[in-house]
Parts: structure tokens; C-alpha cells; sequence
């Protein structure tokens, strides 16, 4: 007689407990397979990304376990995920850092910034855009704090991809709500503060320009990205009830 099988399993239940490398492997797999209609094979890729089951292991858990588990998962990753300003991380030694938001973007770095518009819309490298976006506390008193001098985007982008999704999905649409008409105004301050010699205005006006096209297709990429995601996450979590069809596995 054919019996399923229950396993010991995490199954997130906010954002907060989604790793940004999850995320992104579920971005990816949501982009490789948005033109395809097996959505079975889609599900059972979110059941081994966020709550670690093989293949083999998914056909053996009672279909109703799935489908409750599939609806839980698809709660949490349509949650709203604000700006986050500081969070916590802790490394495998038991050593808690806390990483604080770029406090002031007016003064944003020119490096930061080309960095930031390197990365913010590709998922791909989301974890280089937070080790741009974040970095440890340097003080603090109350509300305010200062965070490291920023030294690349290297120093700090594989832990990024340990840091909860709801951070980087905040500080992504943070960027794409309210980032690019002040980016704009940042980076045509910082080019004027970066020339050393004279030129006339036509000169001084084209390199301008260009920044300015670039962020603005920085910034409709990022939008692209983002509302390309929620489309694929509507028609993956469609129904109420998954409906998977699993095969049980025979056990002894």
C-alpha cells in the first residue's frame, strides 16, 4: 500500500526569513521558464529553493502538505518590503554586524553611484547593488549612524547574499520609487564636481546628457525587471488550491 512520507522542513514565513541567494535562484528560475506552461515543474522548484526538498522527496509528501506549504510560500513572497534602513546579520562564529543604509544619498560617492546603476537592475549581482547599499555601522546615536567608507562593492557582496530577501527587495524599490529624480540631480552635481578644467557649455552639457540617459535607462531597466517578476508571481499563483499532481512513492 502506497503511504506518504512526512519530512522536517523550514518553510518561511515572512520575507525576512528568505536569503537574497534564494530569491535570486527563484528569480532566475521564474525568467528561464516564463514562456513555459509546466507549472508543476515551477512549484516543486519553490519547494527545493526555499524549504530545501529534492525532487524525489516533493513527490513523496501528501499532496494537501504541498499545496498548504505552496500557499504559504506564495503569501510571503508578495508581501510588501519597505526601505529597510539598518539590519542585522550573523556569522557562522556567532558574531552579529549590523549594516546600516547609505545615510545621506545627496553625498553618495561617485563610485557608489556607478556601482548602484551597475547592478540595482540585474538580480543576477543583487547581492554586489546591497554591499553598495549597505555596510557595517562605523557609530550611531539613536536614529543616526554612520557606516564604513565604501572600499567596492567585492568587500561585502558574498555575505550580501545571505542577507534577508525583504532588504534587498525594499532597497530595490526604494531606488525605482523615489531614486531616480534625486539620482538624477546627484549625478549631474557630482560630474560638475569632478571637472578640473574648463570647457564651454555645449562640452559641458553633453557629458551631462549622457549621465542622464543612463540613469534613465538604469531606472526603466529596474522597472522592467520589477514588474516582469510580479507578472510571472500572478500567473504562477493563480489559483487558491496548486492542485499538484505528485506521484506517491511505494515504501516498505
Amino acid at each position: 500500500m502506497s503511504q506518504a512520507k512526512t519530512y522536517d522542513l523550514t518553510v518561511p514565513y515572512s520575507l525576512d526569513g528568505v536569503k537574497l541567494h534564494q530569491y535570486q535562484k527563484y528569480v532566475k528560475v521564474l525568467n528561464d521558464n516564463k514562456d513555459s506552461v509546466d507549472e508543476e515543474f515551477l512549484r516543486l522548484k519553490i519547494l527545493e529553493i526555499f524549504c530545501g526538498l529534492t525532487l524525489k522527496e516533493a513527490y513523496e509528501l501528501a499532496a494537501v502538505d504541498v499545496d498548504e506549504i505552496l500557499n504559504l510560500v506564495s503569501k510571503v513572497l508578495n508581501e510588501d518590503a519597505p526601505l529597510q534602513r539598518r539590519f542585522t546579520m550573523t556569522d557562522p562564529n556567532g558574531t552579529t554586524v549590523e549594516f546600516g543604509f547609505i545615510p545621506n544619498l545627496e553625498r553618495i560617492s561617485l563610485g557608489e553611484f556607478i556601482d548602484a546603476e551597475t547592478f540595482v537592475s540585474d538580480w543576477d549581482n543583487m547581492h554586489h547593488a546591497m554591499a553598495v547599499f549597505y555596510r557595517p555601522l562605523t557609530g550611531h546615536k539613536g536614529e543616526f549612524y554612520e557606516i564604513e567608507k565604501y572600499e567596492g562593492s567585492d568587500k561585502y557582496a558574498e555575505i550580501m547574499k545571505d542577507a534577508p530577501a525583504s532588504v534587498a527587495i525594499g532597497a530595490t524599490l526604494f531606488f525605482y520609487n523615489l531614486g531616480m529624480t534625486l539620482l538624477s540631480v546627484t549625478m549631474d552635481s557630482l560630474l560638475k564636481q569632478s571637472r578640473v578644467t574648463s570647457e564651454d557649455q555645449q562640452q559641458t552639457q553633453t557629458p551631462s546628457d549622457k549621465s542622464g540617459d543612463g540613469i534613465s535607462r538604469s531606472m526603466h531597466s529596474l522597472k522592467e525587471t520589477y514588474l516582469e517578476l510580479q507578472r510571472l508571481q500572478k500567473s504562477l499563483y493563480t489559483n487558491a488550491s496548486f492542485g499538484l499532481t505528485l506521484k506517491k512513492k511505494k515504501t516498505n
